[in-house]
C-alpha cells in the first residue's frame, strides 16, 4: 500500500524492469535459467521432403528474476526481486547424452503499476524473451599439422578414434573427423620437433545437434504484499485550506521511505509576506505530524497568497508550497443580510453574525422596514449554530412596486451591529398564504397554514412545502386544505442535525396563480454529530475544471482550476472531533472568481477510505454569483486512481453552482472511522 511510490508516478517517475539474480543485483541477459524436465519422449515427424525422423519432445522451465523500478531525477522506488517460472514444450534432435542449453538473444521487459487513491495495489509486467536453444554434447576431433615456434611447451597425444553413435535424426553423427584440412606450422629447428614432421592433435569441442529460436511471452501480476517496494524518499506533505479565515490550524507530516521522521524543524513562509505563524519553525512528533496557526491580520480584504513548508532531512532539502485565499475583515463582529433585489408578494431574507473566525449562534436579529409596508417571519430571528438566520418577508396585497429599505439589527459582545439593503417589493395577487410554526423544531414539529383568495378560504387546494437548506421530511406533502382554508404537515427533522436555521415554504396552484409564503425556523435534533471524519483536499491547491453557472434564469459556463478543502470531525487520534468543521471552494478563470468560504456542516458520511461528502451552508463571494447563504454539497470519490469532486450549490433563489473533475489527492488526505489513526 506503499503511497509514496504511487506519489512518485504522480511526479513523474518513469517505470522500468530488469533481470536480476535473488538478491536484485542487475545481472543482464544471462539472468535467465533453462532448465529441461520430465525427461524426453520419441516423436516421429515428417520432414518437408517427406523423410520421416525421430525427434524427442522436450520440456524446458526458464525461471529467472525480474526488478521493477521507479524513477526521476533525485527519488526512486525499487521492488524486490520479483521471480517467474514459465514451461514451454520444443521437438527437438536430442539424443540421450546430449545436453540443452540456452542464451537470450534478446530480451524486453515492461511494467504497470497500479495506484487506487494514492496507494500501490499491484503491479503486472510483461517479459519478451526471445531464446536460442541448443542441443550439443562433447566431441573430439582430430586435426593435423606442423609445429613452428616460437610456441610454449606442450605434450601430444595420439587421438584414439572412437565412433559414438547415438539416434540418427536423420544423421549420420561420427565424432571422429578426417576431412579436415591440415595445418601447416613452418619449422623453426624447435628442439624435439622434427621438421617438416606431421603430427596428429586431439581437441575437445562442442558438438551441436540442433538449435532453435524460440519466442516467449510472460506476463505476471502481482499484488502489493507480494511486490513490495523500498522507497528513498522524502516527502513533506501539508494541508492549506482553500480560503484563510482571519485564523487557522495548518497540518502536514514528514516522511522518510515511508516512516514518519520525528524531530524535524518545519519553517513557514508566504508570497506575499502577510501572514505569521506559531510556532515557527515546527517540530514533527513521534508520528512525523506538525501544526502551526496561521495569523491573517486584521483588515485584510481578500488575498491570494501562497503558503510554504519547509525543512531539511537527511541531507535533502524539501519544500510544499500551497495556495490560499487571505482575509480577515476588520470589524469584530459583522452582521451580513442578503436578499433579493425584488418580491412578489413573499420572499426571505438571511444573514449571517460573524465575530473574526467564528460564526456566533443565539444572536436575536431584529428586522425593520422603510417604509414599513411589509412584516417579518419571525421577527426577530435567531442564528443557528452556522451562525445563519431567515426570515420570510410578506408582502401585503395590492402593493404596487416599491423600494423598501429593509435592516437587520443585532448587539454582540455589547457592540450594536446593523445592515441595510433596498428591495423593490409588490403584491398584485388576491390570494393570501399563511404559515404557521414553532420557532424552535425538535426533530419533529408540526406547520399550520391558512389560504384565502379575496377574503374567503379555498378548499381542497394542494399545499406543497420545501425547507432550506434541505434538511427533514414533510409528510403529507403536498397537503390538501380544508373546508375553512387550513392545512397542517409534520417536519421531521433527521437525528444528528446541529441547531440549524432555515426557511420553510408553501407553495399552491389557485385561481389560475400561484400563490406561495416563507417562513424562517430553527430545527434540531441531536445525537451523535459525527459518524466519521475526513479531512480532504486537491493536490497542489489547484485542478483544471469547468463549472456550470444559473443565475437568474441563465445558463453559463466557465474554465479555470479549481481548489477544494474539508475538514469534518478530524483529528489525528483514535476519536472524532465535532467542532472540526470548515470547508471552502475556490474557483477562478477569466477574470471570473467564485468562493464558497466558512463553509459549516449539515451532515456528512464516509465509505471506507474511498469516498466523503460534506452537505452544509457558506457564504458565497467573488463576482459571478449573487453573494448570500447558499447550500453546499461536496463529494469526493475514486476513479482509476484518480480522485473525482463535485460541487454542487444552490441558494433560496434559484441560484446554482456546479462542477465535476478529476485530480490527485492532496497527501495527508485521510477518510475513515472514529476510531481510525491517520
Amino acid at each position: 500500500m506503499n503511497p509514496e511510490l504511487c506519489r512518485l508516478l504522480a511526479n513523474g517517475g518513469v517505470v522500468s524492469c530488469f533481470l536480476s539474480d535473488s538478491s536484485g543485483t542487475p545481472i543482464g541477459q544471462s539472468g535467465i535459467t533453462c532448465t529441461p524436465i520430465n525427461g524426453r519422449e520419441d516423436v516421429e515427424v515428417t520432414l518437408p521432403n517427406g523423410q520421416k525422423v525421430t525427434l524427442q519432445k522436450v520440456s524446458i522451465k526458464k525461471t529467472g528474476f525480474i526488478v521493477v523500478q521507479v524513477k526521476n531525477d533525485s527519488e526512486e522506488c525499487i521492488s524486490d526481486p520479483i521471480p517467474f517460472c514459465t514451461i514451454e514444450n520444443a521437438l527437438l534432435c536430442a539424443p540421450d547424452g546430449t545436453d540443452i542449453v540456452c542464451k537470450v538473444r534478446n530480451f524486453q521487459c515492461t511494467a504497470c503499476i497500479n495506484c487506487q487513491n494514492g496507494f500501490y495495489q499491484s503491479v503486472e509486467i510483461f517479459l519478451d524473451i526471445c531464446l536460442d536453444v541448443q542441443v550439443v554434447a562433447d566431441a573430439i576431433i582430430e586435426i593435423s599439422g606442423e609445429a613452428c615456434n616460437p610456441r610454449e611447451q606442450f605434450s601430444i597425444e595420439r587421438c584414439i578414434t572412437k565412433q559414438f553413435a547415438p539416434p540418427q535424426c536423420g544423421l549420420s553423427l561420427n565424432q571422429t573427423r578426417t576431412d579436415l584440412p591440415k595445418l601447416h606450422y613452418p619449422n623453426k629447428g624447435t628442439e624435439g620437433i622434427h621438421p617438416n614432421q606431421l603430427e596428429n592433435l586431439c581437441v575437445n569441442t562442442e558438438k551441436v545437434y540442433d538449435w532453435i529460436t524460440q519466442q516467449s511471452n510472460i506476463q505476471l501480476r502481482k499484488n502489493a504484499n507480494d511486490a513490495p517496494f523500498i522507497c528513498n524518499i522524502c516527502t513533506l506533505n501539508f494541508f492549506v485550506p482553500a480560503v484563510t479565515i482571519c485564523e487557522r490550524t495548518l497540518t502536514g507530516t514528514l516522511e522518510c521511505n515511508g516512516e514518519r521522521v520525528e524531530g524535524a524543524l518545519i519553517n513557514f513562509s508566504s508570497t506575499p509576506d502577510i501572514v505569521s505563524f506559531s510556532p515557527d519553525p515546527a517540530v514533527t512528533d513521534a508520528n512525523g505530524h506538525f501544526t502551526t496557526v496561521v495569523t491573517v491580520p486584521e483588515g485584510t480584504n481578500p488575498t491570494p497568497i501562497e503558503i510554504t513548508a519547509s525543512t531539511t532531512t537527511s541531507g535533502e532539502f524539501l519544500s510544499t508550497t500551497l495556495p490560499t485565499i487571505a482575509r480577515c475583515l476588520a470589524d469584530p463582529c459583522i452582521l451580513f443580510l442578503f436578499g433579493p433585489e425584488t418580491i412578489d408578494c413573499n420572499d426571505i431574507v438571511s444573514g449571517r453574525v460573524r465575530c473574526g473566525n467564528t460564526f456566533i449562534p443565539g444572536v436575536e436579529v431584529t428586522l425593520t422596514a422603510n417604509p414599513a409596508i411589509v412584516t417579518f417571519n419571525p421577527n426577530p430571528t435567531i442564528t443557528g449554530e452556522n451562525g445563519n438566520y431567515f426570515s420570510g418577508v410578506v408582502v401585503p396585497t395590492g402593493t404596487p412596486p416599491t423600494d423598501v429599505e429593509i435592516t437587520a439589527s443585532a448587539t454582540v459582545n455589547g457592540e450594536f451591529l446593523t445592515e441595510t439593503i433596498t428591495v423593490n417589493v409588490s403584491c398584485e395577487s388576491e390570494c393570501n398564504l399563511t404559515l404557521n410554526a414553532d420557532a424552535l423544531i425538535t426533530c419533529d414539529g408540526e406547520i399550520t397554514g391558512l389560504l384565502t383568495c379575496e377574503g374567503s378560504p379555498v378548499e381542497g387546494a394542494m399545499i406543497e412545502f420545501s425547507i432550506f437548506p434541505t434538511v427533514g421530511t414533510f409528510d403529507p406533502n403536498p397537503a390538501t386544505t380544508l373546508a375553512d382554508g387550513s392545512f397542517s404537515t409534520t417536519l421531521t427533522i433527521p437525528e444528528g442535525t446541529a441547531l440549524l436555521s432555515t426557511s420553510i415554504t408553501a407553495t399552491t396552484m389557485t385561481g389560475g396563480q400561484t400563490v406561495t409564503t416563507t417562513i424562517g425556523v430553527q430545527v434540531e435534533c441531536p445525537a451523535v454529530e459525527c459518524p466519521c471524519k475526513f479531512r480532504i483536499g486537491v493536490e497542489g491547491g489547484a485542478a483544471p475544471a469547468s463549472v456550470d453557472i444559473m443565475t437568474g434564469g441563465m445558463a453559463t459556463t466557465l474554465t479555470g482550476t479549481i481548489n477544494v478543502t474539508a475538514v469534518q470531525c478530524f483529528t489525528a487520534a483514535p476519536m472524532c472531533n465535532p467542532a472540526s468543521d470548515n470547508f471552502n471552494v475556490s474557483f477562478g478563470g477569466g477574470g471570473s472568481t467564485i468562493n464558497f468560504i466558512a463553509g459549516r456542516r449539515i451532515e456528512i458520511e464516509c465509505e471506507g477510505n474511498t469516498f466523503a461528502r460534506v452537505r452544509g451552508t457558506a457564504r458565497a463571494t467573488g463576482n459571478v454569483l449573487p453573494t448570500g447563504i447558499y447550500e453546499v454539497t461536496i463529494t469526493r470519490g475514486t476513479a482509476g486512481g484518480l480522485a473525482v469532486w463535485t460541487v454542487n450549490a444552490t441558494d433560496f433563489h434559484g441560484n446554482t453552482f456546479s462542477t465535476t473533475f478529476t485530480a490527485n489527492i492532496n497527501p495527508v488526505t485521510f477518510i475513515g472511522d472514529c476510531t481510525d489513526v491517520p
